[in-house]
């Protein structure tokens, strides 16, 4: 194999190399294998090609690092993959340009610090400037689809397609960069997901969740749901949690878990479907519940308030007749002795 002579770009470096070479034929090979079948043309002088191709990750993710040409030299590179299949791409160009663009449907330009989606379903060529760099995180379609069914509250998967164009608004390109620059940490700096299987599962369903919630989804045949109906799946798997195992202690993070949805994503989802929080929700679930065991302790004197507020998580006994009083319209003592 023909060696560059120049050094694997920055912390990339740690990442496992498959192929560093002036050779085409060869980078076409290894790299058809790593994603999906391609043809790979050098626009120019064929003796100023050159690529660099590295990847690592955990069980969930795969990051890549990703180099055609030299800024240096003049010769660009066309690549034409075949579609995905079953992963998508999200691509972070970091080091001069590409142009990307399905045939027949879209085309954009990308720049340092900016990100485009390659979904499983398209056809697609990216056009490389000299020496552009990318670093791609790879997710499976399966986690994707998943998460996008749970964004629109629907129980199956769904064919989710991404547009071409980047993240929603700038505000959501800072949340996916958040979330890149926490895989790319612990792929880079050999984090616990790496060893840690829940860890591993958790951050990938975040990723796909932040995917889903950041970038232009594109979907086709979703039904509409019943009105009156909280369709949002993952609002109705805490739900079901809370009304489950209300007596026990629940964090933020903990229904963010069971709901395959960032804090965030959780928290505006109540906001929308119910008009509350995840933890508002919680209160209001334990209120109740401690409502109906005050009315049997005022029949039977088996309770006290402190004992019925401690049982229902309220450690703090003001706070809970504040909360009592503001749903029920006196204070919890009354209805002990009603």
């Amino acid at each position: 194999m023909a060696q560059l002579s120049a050094a694997v770009p920055g912390d990339l470096s740690k990442l496992t190399t498959l192929v560093h070479s002036n050779d085409l034929e060869e980078t076409r090979d290894i790299i058809s294998n790593a994603y999906s079948p391609y043809r790979l043309d050098c626009l120019g002088d064929a003796r100023e090609f050159s690529a660099w191709y590295a990847e690592s990750g955990f069980p969930g993710i795969t990051v890549s690092g990703l180099q055609y040409g030299s800024p240096h030299l003049g010769a660009e590179t066309l690549i034409r993959p075949q579609p995905l299949g079953t992963y998508l791409l999200v691509c972070e160009v970091t080091h001069g340009r590409v142009t990307v663009s399905s045939p027949g449907r879209e085309e954009c330009r990308v720049g340092p610090g900016e990100t485009y989606v390659l979904d499983p379903y398209r056809g697609f060529q990216v056009h490389w400037s000299p020496g552009a760099r990318m670093i791609t995180v790879r997710l499976a379609r399966e986690a994707v689809e998943r998460a996008a069914a749970d964004a629109l509250g629907v129980e199956d998967p769904v064919r989710a397609r991404f547009a071409l164009g980047g993240a929603i608004s700038p505000q959501a390109a800072r949340t996916w960069a958040g979330i890149s620059g926490a895989v790319l940490r612990e792929v880079l700096g050999e984090g616990v997901a790496r060893t840690n299987p829940l860890v591993a599962t958790h951050l990938t369903q975040t990723a796909a969740a932040l995917l889903v919630g950041t970038q232009r989804l594109i979907t086709e045949g979703v039904d509409a749901q019943r009105t009156g109906v909280v369709s949002h799946a993952a609002v109705r798997r805490v739900m079901a949690l809370v009304e489950e195992q209300a007596d026990q202690p629940h964090t933020l993070a903990d229904l963010a878990a069971t709901a395959r949805l960032s804090p965030r994503a959780l928290q505006e989802a109540f906001r929308r479907h119910l008009d509350t929080t995840p933890l508002g929700y919680l209160r209001e679930v334990r209120l109740a519940r401690a409502h109906q065991d005050l009315l049997a302790a005022g029949q039977d004197g088996s309770a006290t308030v402190s004992d019925v507020a401690y049982r229902w998580g309220f450690s703090n006994l003001g706070r809970f007749a504040t909360y009592y009083r503001n749903q029920y319209g006196h204070p919890p003592s009354q209805t002990l002795i009603t």
